[in-house]
């Protein structure tokens, strides 16, 4: 049975603007359209809905929602708190916390910035009551990076901290966690405050410290933020005052920041510093400079690095350290454009060089290396033939090359060969640490981007990843949902967001959210097809924003599914967030939509939930949209009654009133003798009229049958609005005109009056037959409150 608990805390803290949610799994019909099945995957089979259809198995069960032990207790502590209600009891919130934590570190898995708000409010909540050994569990699991915002890592890593020190507990490896989350969060600045602070007030009590553990994190801090200036006076402080080594970490740190700014003369000065006890620079450093020359036109000092490090490998002072000699490798592909031939021999004379030493002879570890450098230089065909050379020197491939592998043939666009080495990933028994799950996620968007998705592969890599209890990205979900729903699986789409979406944080969840409403306001997907969308869109995420739905309400409009828009309005009625409920102007937007697509029952079910919205306050603006919507729907007389409440209203009349009135008396019996008093009391009151008011009064006059009248009043329309008729004045008061043998004479007329306005007019818009089988144009004539 599915988690009843998650699906109750959803609905309390998104009621309530909370910024954690779990999605329920629910699937509406749709409104009053048709049944339109989940099909089998992956062939589309045209539905035929028979009596037999009766006796058919119920759809299959849908996947159970995967929370994350511990989660739910700590989003219904912050849904209580939101509420004000009484919280879980202390002891299933301290339960609930360990169990959280511990699974976190255990399968090391990313505390997300919601997840972290959610524990820090607990621990405001449980500070005296939580073990010593909960908060550091805790404190551990926050140090693997989110792939949102960090501020809530960082309170939270700041309190327990803070706990831990106040209880007089606090150990060197926690004050490290500490320096480490902010170094990492964009705080290096505070991390280097609290570091010097505890190197002197260490110092002083044990001359011998060694701030290197401490200060190595607020380097690479200081890097990463680009605090230039703080990062060499730190790192000059900790050279000469606290006596760090330049070892290969500090060196690698230091010339890799100059190196990706491009900035030459540091960094030459950092990479030619001597690095302490005559170790070699990291590999990763070399891989950085390497790519640094080329950007740079460095290339001729580049081939004086690399023939230092040759002559170093063969003097044998390096003779047996094989990181080197895979750089050394690596270098003569890019820089000196080596080929594989050249590289064969190589490989055999590193062997031979290292015979006596099999722990350091090249292996596969090599070839992943050459095969990196190809990835980097988009040469596939170059990748392949160092699989090839593995194969020749007898190299069995591990998990790093199967990685690799799928890399570059995703990149080729090979997802048949990329496939294949997938299932050789997923084959070997060796632990992988997750390391290949950004590539597996990039494997899948590309399987769904094809012209022809291939669903079961899709499938396949998904029930693997769903087997090891994986966490897709968001992108990733994005890529398989929206695959699915162009191939009506709408059961995998929720499966899909079943078991993912309720690990994200509040930025993931919006990220796939807005897929959604992206697919919802694509024209070029079926109606039926948007509508599944947006009933999961509003299932799976109640936090929508108003906007949103209003741009799904008019898409639906657009659509000419006026049921569906009332179905997205009524779902914001009954929202149980007061701000996501519909204001004054989205009552107006629902009634102008109604204008372009009239629907009655649909107009009548809003405005009786208007009628029983006692949180708006009606005025002439939503008095027009009213009558907009009733006019719309042949009711010119009950939208005449609005007009009545807006003449006796204190806020009167707008000129967007005046050409709603004109535009119902336009289809009521005695409009003309309405309209032509409503325009006598115009002219008495000397009211600066308007070109669309004063179009309004000629399109009625046309509708009524006052041919010449009409034309009267387009020939005086440049003195009374100051502009002579155009193509749309001529064209609205055609379409009125009641009779053929009228519209004949006022195209005669027109023709002769407005030669330059007609043309324009027959040569934009086309003609069709109304329902009175009279011609008109295709003229659009949109309506504003």
């Amino acid at each position: 049975m599915r988690s009843q608990l998650a699906r109750h805390v959803l609905r309390r803290i998104l009621a309530s603007e909370a910024p954690v949610a779990l999605p329920p799994v629910f699937l509406l019909p749709r409104p009053a359209f048709r049944v339109y099945p989940i099909r089998p995957r992956p062939t589309r089979n045209i539905q035929r809905r028979t009596f037999m259809n009766f006796f058919q198995k119920a759809p299959r069960a849908l996947k159970e929602l995967d929370a994350e032990p511990g989660y739910e207790t700590l989003l219904q502590f912050r849904a209580a708190e939101i509420d004000s209600i009484r919280p879980p009891p202390v002891a299933e919130l301290i339960k609930a916390w360990r169990e959280f934590f511990e699974y976190k570190t255990r399968h090391g898995r990313v505390v997300n910035s919601t997840q972290a708000l959610c524990a820090h409010r607990v621990l405001l909540h449980l500070s005296s009551q939580l073990s010593e050994d909960d908060l550091r569990t805790a404190l551990e699991s926050l140090l693997k990076p989110p792939r949102d915002d960090f501020t809530n890592h960082v309170e939270l890593a700041k309190a327990i901290y803070a706990i831990l020190k106040k209880r007089g507990v606090h150990q060197a490896k926690d004050f490290y966690a500490l320096v480490a989350a902010l170094s990492q969060y964009g705080k290096a600045l505070e991390a280097r405050d609290l570091a010097l602070d505890y190197y002197r007030t260490m110092r002083d009590k044990d001359p011998d410290v060694v701030p290197l553990r401490y200060f190595i994190p607020v380097i690479r801090g200081l890097a990463k933020e680009g605090r230039e200036a703080e990062l060499l006076d730190f790192v000059s402080y900790a050279k000469f005052a606290a006596g760090v080594e330049y070892d290969p970490t500090l060196h690698g740190i230091m010339t890799t920041f100059f190196a990706q700014r491009n900035n030459v003369g540091q960094t030459k000065f950092w990479f030619n510093k001597p690095i302490s006890r005559g170790y070699p620079p990291a590999p990763t450093t070399y891989y950085e400079i390497l790519m640094f020359a080329l950007r740079n036109n460095q290339q001729e000092w580049a081939i004086g690095v690399y023939q230092n490090l040759i002559s170093k490998l063969e003097s044998g002072y390096l003779r047996t350290n094989k990181p080197c000699w895979d750089i050394s490798f690596q270098w003569a592909i890019v820089l000196l454009g080596k080929g594989i031939d050249y590289i064969e021999y190589m490989l055999k004379v590193a062997l031979e060089r290292t015979k006596d030493n099999p722990n350091y002879q090249p292996n596969i570890g090599t070839i992943n290396s050459l095969i990196k450098i190809a990835i980097d230089k988009n040469d596939p065909y170059l990748a392949e033939r160092f699989i090839a050379l593995s194969e020749k020197f007898g190299f069995e491939p591990n998990y790093k090359t199967y990685m690799l592998q799928l890399e570059y043939r995703i990149r080729a666009n090979d997802l048949d060969g990329a496939f294949a080495a997938y299932r050789s990933l997923q084959n070997l028994d060796e632990t992988t640490k997750d390391k290949e799950l950004p590539i597996l996620n990039s494997f899948i968007r590309a399987l769904c981007a094809a012209p022809t998705p291939n669903y079961e592969r899709v499938l396949d890599i998904t029930s693997y990843l769903e087997q090891r209890r994986v966490t897709l990205e968001p992108e990733t979900v994005v890529s398989i949902c929206m695959a699915f729903l162009k191939n009506d699986e709408t059961y995998e789409v929720i499966d899909t967001l079943s078991l993912h979406t309720v690990h994200y944080s509040i930025a993931e969840r919006s990220m796939v959210r807005k897929a959604f409403v992206q697919y919802c306001l694509d024209k070029k997907n079926s109606t039926a097809r948007v509508w599944d969308a947006y009933a999961l869109l509003r299932q799976f995420f109640p936090e929508v924003e108003v906007e949103h739905r209003v741009a799904i309400m008019d898409a639906f409009f657009d659509r000419r599914r006026a049921d569906m828009a009332a179905h997205v309005f009524g779902h914001m009625r009954s929202h149980g967030n007061p701000g996501l409920r519909p204001t004054l102007e989205t009552y107006v937007r629902f009634m102008e939509g109604i204008g372009r697509c009239p629907d009655e029952e649909s107009m009548k079910s809003v405005h009786n939930m208007l009628k029983m919205d006692t949180t708006i306050q009606t005025n002439t603006l939503l008095y027009n949209a009213l009558m907009i919507g009733y006019i719309a729907c042949d009711m010119p007389y009950r939208a005449l009654d609005f007009w009545k409440e807006i003449t006796t209203s204190p806020e009167g009349p707008s000129y967007a009133t005046l050409e709603i009135v004109f535009r119902a008396y336009e289809i009521t019996p005695d409009g003309d003798s309405l309209a032509n008093e409503l325009w006598e009391k115009i002219k008495r009151m000397e009211i600066e009229v308007p070109e669309n008011v004063y179009t309004a009064y000629a399109v009625t006059t046309a509708a009524h049958g006052h041919l010449t009248d009409a034309k009267t009043l387009l020939e005086d329309m440049d003195s009374v609005v100051g502009k002579r008729p155009d193509l749309h004045n001529l064209g609205v008061v055609f379409n009125a005109l009641p009779s053929e043998e009228m519209k004949q004479q006022f195209e005669s007329w027109a023709k002769e009056e407005y030669p330059r306005a007609w043309a324009a007019l027959r040569k934009k818009y086309g003609r069709r037959q109304n329902d009175e089988g009279l011609v008109v144009f295709k003229l659009p004539r949109p309506w504003k409150a």
